[in-house]
């Protein structure tokens, strides 16, 4: 899903959000309700806020079926899943732009998906503020799925294995724009990465190796300012220093402001030994190229890089990539 922004919705789609953001709540819940899925005690109070979409076990698997439903792109072979595959922490097959529909080429690197809830904008420049209209960027965009929200819609009303799925989560059978973003949402909600060697550090269960612990240290000496812990991110939009060349003005195309060219979203660390190439635009094939970059702007040594390299990979979370409740599942034939 690397769509730049809602910027430029046609006015159609405008009206899908005029219908779809007065119901989002103002209040903030800390844990789910009414559902077997429950967010991190020890992680900040969630941002996600719409109390009319509560979680439950059937919302959840209709999410996950739609969101591996090539179906709902133009050619029907994309899917959401296309872009973002679990194995590589829900970012892209380690490709510096994803492939949409005829092979066309997305603008951006794919964003890995996990801990969405405690995010307030989304996509590289922040264009987007809520998860619920998150989806409607690449479904709609050209290069991506390419396919009007209204005839992805349709698609699914056409299909009457949807109808069993919509009358378990919601009670009935109306399908709309509303549930189908919801569900997209709920399944999103729960790809919580929380299970890494550095969750148990920091949980008391284990311990950092003598390496391990010497990246710790570079890296809150130098790095966490922008990948604050225990999300490793602030979810802030920053100057890397390391954009001066790009044509991509970032979160200038959406603010007009000056102060925000070149500006992007700080992507969390968590699982980035998976979800190379990095940077908005893939321009490090490796982890070792962003290391390199960074090391004189921050006087380190190759010691230190080793050490950071090393605490790198404890953020890995195995059980988040091995999850069966997240994994594939094969949509209905159109």
């Amino acid at each position: 899903m690397n769509a730049l922004s809602l910027k430029g919705l046609t006015n159609g789609r405008i009206l899908l959000l005029v219908f779809i953001l007065p119901l989002i709540e103002t209040s903030c819940q800390k844990n789910a309700t009414d559902s077997e899925f429950k967010f991190p005690a020890d992680f900040p109070s969630i941002q996600y806020k719409n109390l009319e979409n509560q979680l439950t076990p059937q919302k959840i698997h209709l999410g996950r079926v739609l969101f591996y439903d090539p179906n709902l792109s133009s050619t029907r072979t994309i899917s959401c899943g296309s872009c973002h595959a679990q194995v590589h922490g829900f970012a892209d097959h380690n490709l510096p732009k994803s492939f949409g529909v005829h092979n066309r080429i997305g603008m951006r690197n794919s964003p890995a998906l996990q801990n969405l809830a405690w995010n307030t904008h989304f996509m590289w420049d922040g264009g987007i503020t809520h998860l619920d209209v998150m989806p409607i960027a690449p479904i709609t965009d050209v290069n991506e799925m390419d396919l009007p929200l209204g005839e992805a819609i349709e698609r699914i009303r056409e299909n009457k294995q949807y109808l069993n799925l919509f009358k378990k989560a919601y009670g009935d059978t109306i399908i709309n724009e509303k549930t189908v973003l919801f569900a997209l949402s709920q399944f999103m909600l729960t790809l919580v990465s929380d299970q890494s060697k550095y969750d148990d550090v920091r949980r008391g269960k284990t311990n950092f190796n003598q390496i391990e612990s010497k990246g710790y240290q570079v890296f809150k000496n130098h790095c966490v300012k922008c990948h604050s812990e225990p999300l490793l991110t602030n979810n802030q939009m920053e100057y890397n220093g390391l954009t001066v060349k790009s044509k991509d003005l970032g979160r200038f195309r959406i603010t007009q402001t000056l102060k925000d060219t070149f500006h992007f979203k700080v992507p969390s660390l968590r699982n980035v030994a998976l979800t190379y190439p990095y940077m908005h635009d893939g321009s490090f094939s490796n982890l070792d190229q962003v290391l390199k970059a960074y090391q004189t702007k921050f006087q380190l040594e190759n010691h230190d890089l080793e050490a950071l390299r090393a605490f790198l990979n404890s953020l890995t979370d195995h059980k988040f990539i091995s999850n069966l409740n997240h994994a594939e599942i094969h949509p209905f034939n159109p």
